[in-house]
């Protein structure tokens, strides 16, 4: 029986950086080593070293633009959405053209949370990285 070699799989070097990343190895908003590189350093071709970083761009972790360097992903703070007037929250992937017309708007892999208020006619979008729902509040104890 032959030992696979982890360099075989974009999945297992895609593990690899993920574990870089999360452990702060390569801290956010950091430049991401070049495919160069990693082809290099860990034996690889190229194929295997686009599709590892798809699968990281894809979770949230780097963000690849063209005709920019890659980087890992800053952690922006979250902050609570505002629950006044809220009908329905829900969650998904934001279209290509929903992505650019939000200033700033999220990355590819990170999904936006879509907020219906009474009395509107569109729901607001709001980056996943950046919001969170608001859990019930807290009784101060006192009353």
């Amino acid at each position: 029986m032959v030992d696979r070699d982890w360099r075989s799989s974009s999945t297992e070097l895609a593990s690899l950086l993920r574990d870089q990343i999360l452990t702060g190895q390569l801290p956010p908003g950091s430049l991401f080593p070049s495919d160069r590189w990693l082809c290099e350093t860990h034996g690889v071709g190229r194929s295997l070293v686009r599709a590892a970083v798809a699968v990281l761009r894809a979770e949230g972790l780097v963000v690849t633009r063209q005709g920019q360097d890659t980087r890992v992903r800053k952690v922006h703070p979250k902050r609570p959405i505002d629950m006044t007037g809220v009908v329905r929250i829900e969650t998904r992937m934001p279209t290509a053209p929903e992505r650019e017309a939000m200033a700033d708007g999220p990355h590819d892999g990170i999904p936006v949370l879509v907020v219906w208020r009474t009395g509107d006619t569109q729901p607001t979008l709001l980056p996943g990285d950046r919001w969170m729902i608001p859990g019930p509040a807290v009784s101060s104890g006192e009353g």
